[in-house]
């Protein structure tokens, strides 16, 4: 039994006499697709990480040694190990400045190497009595015990058996924090007095650090809680007069700086893709204009056989659309390819929060993706489709 030569049956033998040129307009349509799939993705995420930072942070200001802000910046957003000191007695005088409600230290201790990891590692000494940052994270709650070790590892660090290794001595983990999508997810948080500890034993051993582990004397870092009707510049200010040798950064401005430092990033990736977009667009316009000027007299035939104008825009319609589908399929599938598996990789690259988006939205961003690119493909056929339709039939 014959099969009926159909509209479908048409477009598709079109594009299969034609392999080199199917394969080019289908690798363009790819580029395409890869670059807006990638694009919305990367987008999103850098929005959800700042999203995550800022709540994560958790401060109204900010304390370092003057000229420390750049350090402070990088352990915060790309966990890039880092020390820097002053002198632990600033915590007490902070916490006597008008519109301070609690202020709490940190300690920044940077190892050579670690069991725990393939890198450098920053190990973060925190008072828990006054911390109001770390234990809120944590996806356990945590009883506080008289002499015991508090020791929280981010979500990036691997902490099998829940314990990690500190210099050939294990150490139970209280707890793993939630994901940040920032530098604080590659840090190892204890206590003051269990830091103090590993540091003087691991010293006793031989290991070696770049930074002073005297917990007693010095602190990296102040984080300040405002009273609700405390405004942070004022306050910063007052910070500032009482210890003229810190660095007072605010909360909001970071936040603001951060989130104008994605935005300036979001252009490139978002431009780069309307640009390729707006480029196939112009190809495949052309490509098709030649292709109805080409097959001029193969539908003219078709007229003759009794095909109206409808079947005629169609077909090439058909063609375009057949393009876009494989196209889009293609570059959303190599895209996601690159950018799930190596989120982590990309954030580092990029050095600024990045939480990569859930599965329900990564499937809208690929069904977007996926119509826009076959749209496209579409309206760059129309004209020539319309112009086919309404030509008449000459035979030479």
């Amino acid at each position: 039994m014959e099969k009926a030569i159909t509209t479908k049956i048409l477009a598709l033998e079109n594009i299969r006499r034609k392999p080199f040129r199917t394969a080019a307009l289908i690798t363009l349509t790819s580029l395409s697709a890869a670059v807006l799939f990638g694009s919305l993705i990367i987008t999103s995420s850098l929005k959800g990480g700042i999203k995550g930072f800022k709540n994560r942070l958790g401060a109204d200001l900010m304390i370092v040694p003057k000229g420390y802000e750049g350090q402070m910046e990088n352990i915060l957003l790309n966990g890039e190990p880092n020390y820097f000191y002053m002198d632990k007695s600033a915590e007490e005088i902070v916490r006597t400045v008008q519109g301070v409600k609690e202020a709490s230290g940190q300690f920044y201790l940077t190892s050579l190497s670690e069991s725990c990891c393939d890198f450098p590692i920053q190990i973060i000494g925190f008072e828990p009595d006054t911390d109001f940052l770390i234990q809120n994270w944590a996806r356990t709650k945590v009883r506080p015990q008289k002499g015991s070790e508090y020791i929280f590892a981010g979500s990036n660090i691997s902490t099998p058996n829940k314990e990690v290794k500190f210099f050939g001595q294990q150490h139970k983990i209280t707890s793993r924090l939630s994901k940040s999508s920032t530098g604080m997810d590659n840090a190892i948080y204890t206590d003051l007095n269990t830091l103090q500890n590993i540091f003087e034993d691991a010293k006793s051993k031989g290991f070696g650090f770049i930074s002073d582990g005297d917990t007693n004397t010095k602190i990296s870092s102040i984080f300040v809680k405002l009273q609700p009707d405390a405004k942070p510049d004022s306050t910063a200010l007052r910070i500032k007069t009482a210890l003229p040798d810190v660095q007072v950064i605010t909360g909001s401005s970071f936040i603001s700086n951060l989130a104008e430092r994605i935005s300036a990033f979001v252009i490139f990736p978002q431009a780069l893709s309307l640009f390729i977009l707006l480029v196939t667009i112009f190809t495949l316009g052309v490509v098709f204009s030649l292709i109805a000027n080409e097959r001029f007299k193969e539908y003219s035939i078709l007229r003759v056989l009794g095909a109206d104008s409808d079947t005629l825009k169609k077909l090439l319609l058909f063609e375009a659309g057949s393009i876009g589908f494989f196209g889009a399929i293609i570059g959303i599938f190599i895209s996601a390819l690159i950018v799930l598996p190596f989120n982590l990789l990309i954030s580092e690259k990029i050095g600024l929060p990045f939480s990569l988006s859930n599965p329900l939205v990564i499937t809208g961003f690929a069904l977007i993706s996926f119509a826009i690119i076959v749209l496209a493909a579409l309206i760059s056929a129309l004209y020539s489709a319309i112009k086919i339709s309404k030509k008449e039939v000459i035979f030479k």
